[in-house]
């Protein structure tokens, strides 16, 4: 989430009176994230987000978006549920961007992630892959290993060399050779499905210490089922001064055991899987780190600690999923 385009009170109202959902009483703009707009709104008759989706987002992605938001919602996944307006539209017009509302969820993201959190996790991901088995509507990754090149090349033609060295010395070699390893080694083969694809922390809503919501499903796609797993072990289970926490990856794989056992293919790809993940979420970064636009009210994220997780990957293994 974040803000790229900037509404008044006026704009917000002619946006919300075409919605059945009351008065207005307050709004205000959410600064994380790095994709789309959105803006928090409290009427008399609840709390709801407004999306309004940037230039990055293909048009024809939307659709499956709130096709898959709805799918969910309706099978009884904790996910956002999209409204129509008054004329029977989810998907509506504004300023010539797509704009959607859905209900708010409750609950807070949590900050300290404990071993407990990563078993409900694995549990939440096998739970949404199988509810999503069902799901008719299809969607490539563009964030896969093919998009993360061509990232890599946008960041190599819009950033200088000595700029990135700051923030790690030889980070395009360090780059292209992690490429290099997860293209010739990457397990196309793998049983494939629908993944939320940025099952981060401020994407999952905790209440009474129990998963109350699942936000932000504007990277989901199908690709290899297993993956989700990889950036969930990205984004969960590393410590604070980066370095992986065994039991955390092992409680993630428990819970996700619930649902699904993983076979020994999978587990023995899960390693180049995961540095494949760190590798897309260090050049998302790194590119929105040199090139997020000056006005737009967004918090940047920090490519460091994604060089430092892939490091972690180029030099240790997951062996002990094995053990």
């Amino acid at each position: 989430m974040a803000v790229y385009t900037k509404l008044n009170n006026k704009e917000i109202l002619d946006i919300i009176n075409d919605y059945p959902i009351g008065k207005l009483i307050q709004f205000k703009g959410i600064k994380e994230g790095i994709e789309n707009t959105n803006y928090f709104i409290k009427t008399k008759n609840g709390k709801f987000i407004l999306t309004i989706f940037e230039n990055r987002v293909n048009l024809r992605d939307i659709p499956f978006f709130v096709n898959l938001m709805k799918f969910l919602n309706h099978n009884d996944f904790v996910s956002p549920e999209p409204l129509e307006n008054i004329k029977g539209n989810i998907i509506n017009d504004f300023k010539n961007k797509k704009y959607i509302i859905v209900k708010f969820l409750e609950g807070k993201s949590k900050v300290n992630i404990e071993p407990d959190d990563c078993f409900k996790i694995g549990d939440l991901i096998g739970n949404f892959q199988e509810k999503s088995k069902k799901f008719k509507g299809t969607r490539k990754n563009n964030l896969s290993i093919e998009g993360c090149c061509k990232i890599f090349k946008e960041c190599k033609n819009t950033i200088p060399e000595r700029s990135v060295n700051i923030l790690w010395n030889g980070l395009y070699d360090l780059i292209e050779k992690s490429l290099d390893d997860c293209k010739k080694n990457w397990p196309s083969h793998l049983s494939k499905g629908i993944i939320h694809g940025d099952l981060f922390p401020d994407n999952v809503f905790f209440q009474n210490d129990k998963v109350s919501g699942v936000i932000d499903f504007y990277f989901s796609c199908e690709d290899i089922k297993i993956y989700e797993i990889a950036i969930v072990i990205n984004a969960w289970c590393f410590n604070k001064n980066n370095t992986l926490n065994i039991i955390k990856v092992k409680n993630l794989i428990k819970g996700f055991t619930l649902h699904y056992k993983l076979s020994k293919d999978e587990l023995s790809n899960l390693h180049i899987l995961s540095k494949g993940a760190s590798i897309r979420f260090l050049l998302t970064r790194l590119f929105d780190w040199f090139n997020t636009p000056i006005n737009g009210y967004v918090k940047r994220k920090n490519p460091k600690e994604y060089i430092e997780k892939l490091t972690y990957f180029n030099t240790n293994s997951l062996n002990f999923l094995h053990e």
